[in-house]
């Protein structure tokens, strides 16, 4: 009766919840990443750019400097080795901006995890989507980006 009763409390502990969270990041290899800049202009048309060297760098940053009002440029990140940068696009909902929770990388597809967020320094009433900078630690490769609220 014993090892029944072992058996049945074994089987408790380890079973997990069959209630799935829509809103859970799948688990994967969790990514190291800096929140660089946002910026309330598009720098490219496509929904996310690996900037994977300083030519390319370069090129963005032409086009911030060109959109960018005032006297003072930003300067122009790096690119080095154990680093990868990338620019997305999130879509806004009902906000002006987003804030980054996570970041995670399953097999070729790396999954961020957004907030929304008003940003004082955006138009309120704003529906452009930013475009947002990130460096992520390490040589990171990936085909696809699904960006989850």
């Amino acid at each position: 009766m014993r090892i029944y009763l072992y058996f049945s409390l074994l089987l408790f502990v380890n079973c997990q919840s069959q209630i799935a969270d829509n809103n859970a990041l799948p688990q994967g290899k969790e990514i190291q990443y800096e929140d660089q800049y946002h910026y309330p202009f598009t720098l490219s048309p496509k929904d996310f750019v690996i900037i994977n060297s300083q030519e390319k760098m370069n090129e963005i940053f032409k086009i911030i400097h060109q959109k960018n009002k005032g006297n003072r440029l930003s300067p122009i990140p790096t690119v080095v080795e154990n680093e990868t940068y990338i620019l997305i696009k999130p879509q806004l909902k009902n906000s002006n901006d987003v804030s980054l929770d996570k970041i995670s990388l399953i097999k070729n597809t790396l999954y961020i995890k957004v907030k929304e967020f008003n940003n004082p320094d955006f138009r309120k009433a704003s529906r452009f989507s930013p475009n947002v900078l990130l460096k992520l630690s390490g040589n990171i490769s990936f085909k696809k980006i699904i960006i989850q609220y």
